[in-house]
Parts: structure tokens; sequence; C-alpha cells
């Protein structure tokens, strides 16, 4: 049994139909209700210690996506009291019953997302797991302290944990939105919004996180390979950020800021192409 968590959500309900199509049994949960869940479902608060160590009694594995959704929507004590704690409440769970792996849905915006689109100067592009989390606001913190906790339940437990940091989810409805109009320096645009996920590949990375073959903890950027935008990536790079910026790899037409190559490597993802090539 995996219990999914955050399985009310669109990107949650995903899931758990990714891992019902690959022939698991998955318990869904979430804070709001869920009516038409197919497959098990409770209704919970996973600030709750005591519910979560219930939730986790009869499972494996544990997919943790129950999270405020971004920095925007919420008050910032609320986002980091409620990501912190439920996800402290999760790991320390998994690892007192020795579950064999946690996938944590952490997120880009943790390297470095601002409200202030000038505030995040990176050290170099495309970002990858190398580069430090930089976090500027309370939910990108969230997910950093999340991953840090991860990496602590991994060092003294048996339980095995893999963030994932992806970034803007776009339904392939909304790509159709795309190219949107390129940042400028008068016009800028946050450096983690050039980049995006579809949600298809988001879901699919999570059951393959859980599946991998992998010991401790380890951290995956996810993102499409390419920007928003149709101008060339280097030329929007330097245009915005002048000589700041250590330009590492190629970074041919208008790829994207974010490299997934230890997704692709270790996880075995492959990626659907970028809004113009489909």
């Amino acid at each position: 049994m995996i219990l999914v968590t955050g399985a009310a959500g669109r990107l949650g309900s995903r899931v758990v139909q990714v891992l019902l199509d690959r022939g698991y049994d998955v318990l869904g949960t979430d804070r709001r209700p869920k009516e038409d869940s197919p497959s098990p479902f409770v209704e919970a608060d996973l600030c709750d210690a005591e519910k979560v160590t219930e939730l986790v009694s009869d499972v494996e594995a544990v997919i943790h996506m129950g999270a405020i959704p971004g920095p925007a929507g919420d008050a910032p004590y609320e986002i980091y009291q409620n990501n912190g704690q439920s996800t402290f409440n999760i790991m320390m769970a998994a690892a007192e019953r020795n579950l064999r792996r946690v996938v944590f849905s952490s997120s880009a915006f943790g390297m470095g997302w601002a409200p202030d689109p000038k505030a995040f100067v990176p050290l170099y592009l495309p970002l990858d797991e190398d580069h430090p989390m930089m976090p500027f606001e309370p939910y990108g913190l969230s997910k950093q302290i999340g991953e840090c906790f991860g990496a602590m339940i991994a060092r003294s437990s048996e339980t095995s944990v893999v963030s994932l940091r992806f970034t803007n989810v776009v339904d392939p409805e909304r790509q159709k939105s795309f190219p949107w109009d390129a940042p400028t320096p008068e016009d800028p645009r946050t450096l983690v919004m050039w980049a995006y996920a579809d949600p298809r590949d988001v879901a699919k990375a999570h059951a393959l996180a859980l599946e991998a073959d992998l010991q401790g903890h380890e951290a995956f950027l996810l993102a499409q390979p390419t920007t928003r935008f149709e101008e060339p990536t280097i030329e929007l790079i330097k245009r915005n950020f002048g000589n700041q910026v250590e330009i590492r790899g190629e970074l041919e037409g208008n790829a994207s800021v974010i490299s997934t190559k230890k997704a692709q490597d270790i996880l075995g993802l492959a990626f659907r192409p970028g809004w113009n090539q489909i």
C-alpha cells in the first residue's frame, strides 16, 4: 500500500491514477474531502502527528504532496506552519515505521523564486541539483526545510527519500497560450517562471521516484526541455543578467534554464517535448 498525501489536488489525483495504473494499492489523504476517489481515501490534517502515525501504520511508502501549493495563496506564517509541520510529521512517522521510501514533492521555487523578479540572480545556468537552494520567501523555505528533514531521516533510519523539485505545473490546455512575451529588464519575469512542467511528466516522475534503486536522500529537478518563450535562451540570459551569470552547457535554442539530466539519467524519465515541438 502506498500513501499519497494531497490526493484531492489536481496533481495528487494524477499521481494516484498513475500508481493505480501501475498496479499499486493506494491510500489517498487530504485535508479536504474527495468524494470520487478511485482508491480508499481518508480526510485528515497532516499537522496532527497522531493522525499521521495512524495513516502510515499499514503502508510501505509515502508520496508526500500535501501542502499549501505556492507562495501567494496564503499568509506567510500559515504557509510555513502548514508545510513545515506536515512534512516533519510525515518524515518522522515514516522513519519510526522504517518505511522503504518517502517521495517528497519539493519545488524549484526553493531554488530562488522571489516576488521581485530581479531579486534572484543564479550563480550559473542552467540550474542543476548542485546549485544551492536560495529561497526568498516562506514557501520556498518550507520546501528546502522539507528536504533537510528528508536528508536527516535518510541518514538516521532505513527510510530513503527522493525530493522532486518541479517548477510551475502547466496543464496541456494552458500550454497553448505559449509563447509568452519574452522577459526584459524593463518587464522581467522571475527566472524559475521561465521554465514550466507538464503534469503528466511530473506525475510519472513520482512513480519512478518511488521505484528507483536509490539510497539516502536524492533531489531531482523537473521541467520541460524548453522555456515558455521562443527567443533563444542565451540571448534572454544576456539581455536580463548581462555577464552576472555563468553559462554552463550549450543551451541551444529556447532550451530550459533548468537541467533535467539527473532525472533522465537516474530516474529514466523521458520528458515530453516543449510546447513548440508538439
